[in-house]
């Protein structure tokens, strides 16, 4: 059993696939959180949560389940491009660029490559807490801590390292309570952050 101190890789290939809420796609749940604090997950499949982490599969034009009371952080995790309306404003995202909306507001995805695409998908709990998502690349140490609110980082392109152990492309460090330190080389991370009240 793993330790709610420590950090956990959850690899795309382990990830259990569910439909969308409005049947127009599909996604791969990664981690679902009540409390940062202590760093507790639930099983992939419940709808009770403060924050919820998946990677949605995009493969053909949909619309996004409107979700009430939800906040959302959208980031394409795979090359792209894919083309997103949020309401009435249309944007291209490129790998690790992201777009926070509403779960309420109305969303269309275009994908507008050949390729299937993944998007990284960070849903909030309004007034419960508040996500972010920082995408960049890194080189060197880096310091993941749970103190300061992050959750979870994941690996786009190039190369990591956990403990001696390589994180692969695609692969979430979720974390526990304790700070893990990563060592990474020219590496597209994604880290996600969940804070509480006051935001």
């Amino acid at each position: 059993m793993t330790s709610p101190l420590n950090a956990r890789l959850v690899p795309l290939s382990l990830l259990a696939k569910s439909a969308w809420a409005n049947g127009t796609g599909y996604t791969k749940e990664i981690g679902v959180g009540f409390d940062r604090g202590k760093g507790f997950f639930v099983n992939a499949g419940s709808t009770e949560y403060q924050w919820r982490l998946s990677l949605a599969e995009l493969t053909r034009p949909a619309d996004f389940s409107l979700l009430p009371g939800i906040d959302r952080v959208f980031t394409l995790a795979s090359p792209g491009p894919v083309v997103m309306t949020v309401g009435r404003e249309e944007r291209t995202l490129q790998q690790g660029q992201k777009i926070a909306f509403a779960g309420e507001t109305a969303v269309t995805v275009k994908v507008a490559s050949d390729e299937p695409q993944l998007g990284l998908n960070l849903m909030t709990r309004r007034g419960m807490c508040h996500g972010n998502v920082i995408t960049a690349v890194r080189h060197g140490r880096v310091l993941l801590n749970p103190g300061v609110g992050i959750v979870a980082a994941t690996v786009l392109t190039g190369t990591a390292t956990l403990n001696g152990e390589k994180v692969a492309a695609l692969t979430t460090i979720l974390l526990g309570t304790s700070p893990e330190e990563i060592h990474t080389e020219s590496c597209l991370m994604a880290v996600v952050s969940v804070s509480t009240p006051p935001f």
